[in-house]
């Protein structure tokens, strides 16, 4: 084999080779394109109106809690754990001051509290997120 024919064959290889990994990372990409986020069908189990003591006040917080599940099944879980999530959240809204509670961030803050006691609680990927209903300071 001469140098030119070796030459030639390496070119025309390095370009096949070059094709091929184009065209596989096209159809790659372009699949990952066409894919659309699933939509997860989410469930809402309501905690209900909990009343609680202000800390170092004369003031008291109601709250009307909604839990975000995804599995409709966790709704017979939360139920036979009710009393227990309900008492692990009256102690963390007793333990919050006026100041802890006030604005976007306090109350953000709390949410995010209340969904961690209620996952340890009843520990599930299936618990999404806790919204308030109502939220007031009297």
């Amino acid at each position: 084999m001469t140098v030119k024919k070796v030459v030639l064959y390496s070119i025309i290889g390095f370009i096949i080779t070059a094709l091929v990994v184009g065209v596989t990372f096209y159809f790659v990409a372009q699949k990952k394109v066409n894919q659309e986020p699933k939509e997860i069908k989410t469930y809402i189990y309501s905690i209900g109106e909990l009343y609680a003591n202000v800390k170092d006040s004369r003031k008291i917080l109601k709250v009307n809690l909604d839990v975000e599940i995804s599995d409709e099944k966790l709704t017979e879980k939360l139920n036979s754990k009710r009393s227990e999530i309900t008492n692990n959240i009256l102690e963390l809204l007793r333990s919050k001051s006026e100041v802890q509670l006030s604005g976007d961030e306090g109350q953000q803050a709390l949410r995010k509290e209340i969904l961690k006691s209620i996952k340890l609680v009843l520990p599930s990927e299936d618990i999404i997120d806790v919204y308030f209903i109502e939220f007031i300071i009297q």
